[in-house]
This record gives structure tokens, C-alpha cells and sequence, in this order.
């Protein structure tokens, strides 16, 4: 078996044979002119035949003449052997990789680079996570995205209550995002479904993790892993529990709300978030990603909806707390409507600590570029403003806050990718290095970042 594993290679059409017997003539290159070189009496025969000719052409024996002739063979050899062996990595590699365009050497440095990055686990779910994870995945593959699975409404909620199982939209968001090359795949797993029959309004990628789910025996862990290598997914896209959960809020006039989707439309300001049932069990993959991780970040995302949903989960709060990591919450840039309506910075930390408990976050980091008074006046009619970033409240409780432009010109309301992820990078650099916040804030503001 291991004999004919190995004749494959010689197999018609892989292009690899011809670089193989070039390697192997630079071999035996290589072996004759050392050999001539330092006068190997089991090469006499060829050695006579050069000082033959030398005699022929200078009328004596001439040693220095089979010692040149030794090393031009060496040289040749050895460059024969260097083009056979770089041929046939490159046939090998651009085998497998995403973009035949590319080059090698920039595909390899660009993976040895990203192996070595920071192990960061991002916590949460929605269109924010996902573009946390597209600014980061340029910067390290040892990303870990636990999302929240209680999605109940749309495409996600039919089939939540069709197969009885998590809800997939979070986790296709995420697997897009995390995906080497989005283009194609990102269009094919988006794409939903139109008309009147029974696909209409599910996405495709949706349908795709289900089905997957279904072929693994509803093992939806096993179902992401082939998903990912599919998609050559940069990092881990992990369920915080794959228990069907609903999500219940308690209002503050005393109003139950049951449901992710009805929580938003309520018109009331929540007091709490619980799960149903209470503390469901984690995936220990995702116990294991927070351990390891070296910095822990909440959001961007619905806070009520997509982030804390997370910590309802049995230990994750509570390992989120025992970590050494740095713990960074990404504020939202915007109040949601019917969840952080009126909501400060403040209140958006004060939320996150009364459902994962004191020491869940470390760190925040909240935009300061300035918003477009079109694009305010716009969110303010339907009840959205900027997140007011009363700071001094965040201090007193002995936690850091960092300001920076995180958005981009063309959609101010939401975090650029690209910016989000450089600034994070920037910060888990400067805590490893322990630079002060307001050094690091002077970094960040300025023009050439």
C-alpha cells in the first residue's frame, strides 16, 4: 500500500517526473565533478579522458584542468538540483492553493507569519463579528469565533425549528468571513433564495451547514470542521453551546419577551437576558479557545442579542474571567433601536458585567472619528444614536478605554475591517509591551496610521 502511495507521484500529468530526473541528473553531476575534483580513483576512466584531452591541447597532463572541469560539474550539478527541487515544490504547492496566481514564496511567508500570531477569540454574532474577523484573519490565523446559535428568526429560525437544531446564520457569516478567498463563495453562500416555494428566503450557506449537519448525524462541530477545510476557513468557527436554546428578556416594568427576534421589537428597555434552558452546556472547543487565548474580545454586535447570549452559557463567563487574556470589549458605534436605546459606554459595560460578572472586560475600545451629521440625522429618525463615551465612569472602575477612528468614509455607522483589525493588532501590542493608554491613543489618532 505504502509502495503504491509512493509510485503515484510518478503518475501521467502531475508534472512533477521531469522535474524528479532533473534533480537526479544534477545528483550525479554533483558526484562527478566532487569526485574529478578531489581525484576519486572509481572515476579513472573519466579522469583519463580529461587529461587526455588536456595533453591533446597543451601538450602535458594538466590537474588544474580536471579540477575546473570537477567544479563547473559541481556548479552545473548543483543548480540542477536547486531548479529540480524548487519545480517540483512549486508543482506541489500551486496544487493546492487557493489562487494559482500567487507566488510560493509570498504564500509561504504570508503562512509562517500568520501561524506565528496572537491567539485571539472573538465572542459574539451578527454582521459585526464577522467584520471584526475580516480585519483580523490578515493578521493571524490562530483565530477562534464562538458564536452565539439562538437565532430564531428568518431562514435561520425555520430551520432551527425544521431540524432541531442551532441556528446556522451566525456561524455561515463567520465562515465566509474567515475564508481565504470570499468572492465566489461568499456570493454562492449568501445568496437566498426567491419565489413562492418552499426555499424561498433561505440562504444558501444556511441550507449548506444544515445538510452537512444532517450527513454527520447532527454532529454540527463535525459539520463547521468540513465546512471550514471547504472554504480553507483562517481560523475555528465555534458554537458556544449546540443546545437548542431560546432566549427570554425580563423588561423593566417586569415584561417577559421570548424569542431573539421579538426581543428588539418590544419598545421596552431590558433589565435582563436568560437563557431557556438556564446555563446550557458549552463546547468544550470553545473552553479549550479561551483558555489559550492571549486576548479575548467581545463584539462588535448586538449586545442583548449576539454577545451575551454567549456568557448564558454554562463556564464561558466564568473561564472568560479566569483568563489571563487581555479582554477588550468593541463598542458599537451607533444605540441599537429596542436594545441599547439611550444606552452610554458605560451602560453597555455595566450590561456585559452584570451577566458575565466583574473582571469579563479589561479593556474598551470605542470609536472617536467623527460621524457625518447626514448619516446621524438619518439614524436618529429611527430612534439610533452615536454611543456617548462617558470614559471617567469606565476609569473608575479601573477599566482602560481606548479612542480611535475605526470607521470608514463609506459606511460610518458600522467598523471598517481593515482599520478595526490594524488597531487591534496595535493594541495587543502595546499591552504585551505595557504602554500606557493615552500613548497609545496618541498612535492611534494620527494621520498616518
Amino acid at each position: 500500500m505504502l509502495r503504491k502511495g509512493w509510485f503515484r507521484w510518478l503518475s501521467p500529468g502531475l508534472n512533477i517526473k521531469r522535474w524528479l530526473a532533473l534533480f537526479s541528473v544534477g545528483v550525479g553531476l554533483l558526484i562527478i565533478g566532487i569526485s574529478l575534483m578531489f581525484n576519486y580513483q572509481w572515476l579513472a576512466v573519466l579522469e583519463d579522458i580529461v587529461l587526455a584531452f588536456s595533453y591533446d591541447l597543451t601538450g602535458f597532463y594538466n590537474y588544474n584542468v580536471l579540477i575546473a572541469v570537477g567544479f563547473v560539474l559541481l556548479s552545473i550539478g548543483a543548480i540542477l538540483m536547486l531548479i529540480g527541487t524548487s519545480k517540483v515544490i512549486k508543482t506541489i504547492i500551486r496544487a493546492v492553493l487557493p489562487n494559482p496566481d500567487s507566488k510560493v514564496s509570498d504564500i509561504i511567508f504570508q503562512n509562517i507569519r500568520l501561524d506565528k500570531g496572537p491567539k485571539i477569540v472573538v465572542i459574539g454574532g451578527g454582521t459585526g463579528l464577522s467584520n471584526l474577523l475580516r480585519g483580523l484573519k490578515s493578521h493571524t490565523s490562530n483565530l477562534s469565533a464562538i458564536v452565539t446559535v439562538a437565532d430564531d428568526g428568518g431562514s435561520s429560525g425555520r430551520l432551527r425549528e425544521d431540524f432541531k437544531m442551532i441556528a446556522p446564520g451566525d456561524l455561515r457569516n463567520c465562515l465566509i468571513a474567515l475564508a481565504e478567498q470570499e468572492g465566489v463563495m461568499e456570493n454562492l453562500f449568501r445568496y437566498r433564495f426567491e419565489g413562492e416555494n418552499e426555499l424561498s428566503g433561505h440562504s444558501f450557506g444556511n441550507l449548506f451547514i444544515t445538510a452537512l449537519a444532517q450527513v454527520y448525524d447532527g454532529d454540527v462541530e463535525e459539520a463547521l470542521e468540513a465546512a471550514s477545510k471547504l472554504l480553507r476557513v483562517r481560523g475555528r468557527v465555534i458554537p458556544s453551546s449546540t443546545e437548542f436554546i431560546k432566549l427570554v428578556a425580563e423588561m423593566t416594568d417586569g415584561t417577559i419577551v421570548e424569542g431573539e427576534s421579538n426581543i428588539p421589537n418590544s419598545g421596552k428597555r431590558i433589565q435582563r437576558i436568560y437563557s431557556n434552558p438556564a446555563q446550557p452546556k458549552p463546547e468544550g472547543a470553545a473552553l479549550r479557545a479561551i483558555d489559550e487565548a492571549d486576548v479575548i474580545i467581545f463584539g462588535p454586535g448586538s449586545l442583548y442579542t449576539s454577545i451575551i447570549p454567549n456568557l448564558l452559557t454554562d463556564k464561558i463567563a466564568s473561564h472568560v474571567r479566569a483568563s489571563k487574556a487581555n479582554k477588550i470589549y468593541i463598542a458599537n458605534v451607533m444605540t441599537q433601536p429596542g436594545e441599547t436605546t439611550g444606552y452610554t459606554l458605560n451602560d453597555h459595560v455595566e450590561a456585559l458585567i452584570a451577566h458575565g460578572g466583574e473582571g469579563i472586560v479589561d479593556t474598551v475600545l470605542a470609536n472617536d472619528g467623527p460621524l457625518p451629521i447626514q448619516m446621524v440625522e438619518q439614524y436618529s429618525a429611527v430612534g439610533s444614536e452615536p454611543v456617548a463615551l462617558d470614559t471617567k465612569k469606565l476609569q473608575a472602575k479601573g477599566i482602560r478605554t481606548i479612542r480611535a477612528t475605526l470607521i470608514s468614509s463609506k459606511k460610518p455607522a458600522v467598523h471598517d475591517p481593515e482599520r478595526l483589525g490594524k488597531v487591534i493588532m496595535d493594541i495587543v501590542r502595546a499591552m504585551q509591551s505595557n504602554t500606557e493608554p493615552h500613548i497609545l491613543e496618541y498612535y492611534l489618532q494620527r494621520d498616518d496610521h
